[in-house]
């Protein structure tokens, strides 16, 4: 994978080769504007994805969600989530809590609080050895991913990619994604809403249908969770 490195105009980063279950993944220090240098990589790389994490410890932490487990591997979690019934899924799991309240619409919002730069400065570029968007969740850890099945976040993200064009740009203690396609049906809108709020309860800032009526107007998304 060094070879991708003057490929992308990376000879004056630091860069070290790490492993994922048996995949290598190339982690380039971050020095200047992180979401620039987000966009050359993915330009030039168009066989590669380029992630952006806020902290390299969470990211990689073995122990922290599921990188120990050998069925874990990038490529299985990626096989499993192509099985995956989003909806029914979710439907499952929330089944077992008692329903949120999700509010009338109109409690109001800020689109200016849904900007991932809020949540600091990304540490470090990591390169995947795959071109899809979604499969950086089946490399890396993300907060609001405990709990979960990572193959269900992979899926899920799958699907926001293909219904709204969503390209995660950031992992960490909050997940950013740029949106070309934001959703236009107020419906779609909260049924997208509530799946943000599946994986990551904090994120919506205000209730679950205004924040669905914010995503109208959004070209990007700062999900977020405590772990």
């Amino acid at each position: 994978m060094r070879d991708i490195v003057s490929v992308a105009g990376l000879e004056l980063y630091p860069v070290e080769e790490f492993q994922v279950l048996g995949e290598s993944v190339l982690v380039v220090h971050v020095t200047g504007d992180g979401q620039q240098l987000w966009r050359q990589v993915r330009t030039a790389l168009p066989d590669f994805y380029p992630i952006l994490v806020l902290d390299r410890v969470t990211a990689f932490d073995v122990d922290y969600v599921f990188s120990t487990d050998p069925r874990n591997a990038p490529s299985d979690v990626l096989a499993r989530a192509a099985e995956v019934d989003v909806y029914g899924r979710i439907a499952e799991i929330s089944a077992r809590y008692a329903p949120r309240d999700v509010g009338t619409g109109e409690e109001g919002y800020n689109l200016d609080g849904y900007d991932i730069a809020h949540f600091g400065v990304p540490q470090d570029l990591v390169i995947l050895p795959r071109p899809q968007p979604w499969a950086a969740f089946a490399y890396l850890n993300s907060y609001y991913s405990e709990g979960h099945e990572p193959e269900l976040l992979v899926a899920a993200a799958h699907r926001w990619y293909d219904r709204y064009g969503a390209e995660p740009t950031v992992v960490g203690l909050a997940t950013g994604f740029v949106v070309s396609r934001p959703p236009t049906d107020l419906a779609d809108a909260e049924r997208l809403a509530a799946e943000h709020m599946f994986f990551a309860g904090l994120t919506a800032q205000t209730s679950e249908r205004a924040y669905a009526r914010a995503l109208r107007h959004l070209d990007r998304w700062a999900l977020y969770d405590r772990p």
